[in-house]
């Protein structure tokens, strides 16, 4: 079975890349190959919810992410930096 994972998206964090509404799937498969890289928008679980964002810093091994509408995003800038066991996949569609 392929780890493969859909999500539907509510909010507005990931706008205009992501809108509100639209589903995702996202991949684990590609982070058993490489690490996460900046650009990368990835799924990952934070008090009990799955949050999609991009990864915009690396430090070691955290990441900050942060929604690409900064104005409206619950982000690391709020929650700190996760680690790569955070991270359920990389958003692949």
């Amino acid at each position: 079975m392929i780890p493969l994972f859909r999500f539907k998206i509510s909010g507005h964090s990931m706008e205009p890349t992501i809108q509100n509404g639209q589903t995702v799937l996202v991949s684990s498969i590609p982070y058993f190959f490489s690490k996460p890289k900046i650009g990368d928008v990835v799924a990952f679980k934070k008090d009990n919810k799955v949050l999609i964002k991009r990864i915009g810093k690396i430090d070691g091994k955290k990441y900050f992410v942060s929604g690409d509408n900064k104005e409206d995003s619950m982000d690391s800038r709020k929650f700190g930096w996760l680690t790569k066991k955070d991270i359920l996949g990389k958003v692949i569609l």
